[in-house]
């Protein structure tokens, strides 16, 4: 039990206690003021983050009427204004009622263009798009009026966005000659920029195959999308020149239980170096081959059965395609397929 002498220590000693601290923070508060001051005065400023180019792009050409062009960019960035430098001919949306991949790679360049610069160069210059190995070409410029026209189509809207590396020029339609290259006057400039344009289609391929593997994870291939990715590299070092390929893709795989030097074999011998559609697979006749990516394997078309329409029934190495074109690109098609091929089968027995 506290006495009463006892509480009055206690008392006296938290008084005594309280009288120091306040005496110690009374002679030393001014000084702490003052180098807080300090500080702050002579503090570097904080430099807010820089936007993002792709957000720019995208925002833009969302307020200014191209929507269709804003939401491909800003889904897919990389696929499209990734490079050190890029030009966008853009199609306003009253001109066109949707774009396409293909379409909208066909009217970027992975170089920058200002208008001057467009200007400045000769009638039949040729100028790389994303969309290879397709190309523009300037067809007419206007001197007294100042006008050019890229593939027969008229600029409008010169540089109406200039980004640090990114241009962007309204035009007023599509251009023409999708389906066939224009003429071009060959010059050293169009030469390296040639070579700009196939070393960056390397850099497009690897965009669009993380875009495939994203779209097979949120379709339920995700078990073939986990392996798919982790092969690419090894893929892209020694195919270097496939810039198309045809995925088939398999819902459920059981990679964990092949030997380790097996699982690279495995889905290369799902993947075709080159794009073929279900249209184009149903076209061909039963017992064709199809060269894949893993040496000295091929797959074949097994049985069709039924019209060419979208109830065609079509079996590679006796496996049905279930989703025939799920997603197609610049670069890709792909198509899910009940099961995965037997590499240990024989394709070649017909049913």
């Amino acid at each position: 039990m506290v006495t009463k002498p006892q509480v009055l220590i206690i008392t006296a000693i938290i008084l005594i206690t309280a009288i120091i601290i306040a005496t110690v923070t009374t002679a030393f508060l001014p000084v702490i003021i003052t180098t807080i001051n300090h500080r702050q005065r002579h503090r570097h400023p904080e430099h807010p983050p820089l936007p993002s180019p792709y957000d720019d792009v995208s925002q833009f050409l969302r307020s200014n009427g191209f929507n269709f062009t804003a939401n491909i960019i800003y889904h897919s960035p990389d696929l499209f204004i990734s490079s050190p430098e890029t030009t966008i001919f853009a199609i306003p949306d009253v001109i066109i009622s949707n774009i396409t991949i293909d379409l909208l790679s066909y009217h970027i360049s992975p170089n920058k263009y200002t208008f001057q610069d467009l200007f400045h160069k000769p009638i039949n210059t040729c100028l790389c798009t994303l969309f290879q190995p397709k190309k523009i070409s300037i067809t007419k410029k206007d001197g007294k009026n100042h006008l050019l026209e890229i593939n027969n189509v008229l600029i409008t809207n010169p540089d109406m966005f200039i980004h640090h590396s990114v241009v962007i020029h309204a035009v007023n339609g599509p251009f023409s000659s999708f389906n066939e290259l224009p003429i071009c006057n060959v010059t050293q400039n169009q030469v390296t920029n040639n070579t700009i344009g196939v070393n960056f289609d390397v850099v497009k391929i690897k965009a669009e195959w993380k875009m495939v593997v994203k779209f097979l994870t949120s379709s339920g291939f995700t078990p073939f999308a986990f392996w798919l990715y982790n092969v690419f590299d090894g893929i892209v070092k020694d195919h270097p020149h496939v810039h198309s390929m045809t995925i088939f893709a398999p819902p459920v795989i059981e990679i964990l239980e092949m030997p380790a030097n097996m699982v690279s074999k495995f889905m290369r011998y799902h993947i075709v170096p080159k794009k073929y559609s279900f249209k184009h697979l149903v076209s061909m006749s039963k017992g064709a081959s199809i060269m894949t990516l893993c040496p000295g394997k091929e797959i074949e078309i097994t049985g069709t059965v039924g019209n060419v329409s979208d109830d065609q029934l079509l079996l590679i190495n006796r496996v049905e395609i279930t989703s025939p074109d799920l997603l197609s690109s610049r670069s890709f098609v792909v198509h899910g397929i009940a099961r995965a091929f037997d590499m240990n089968g024989d394709a070649r027995v017909f049913m």
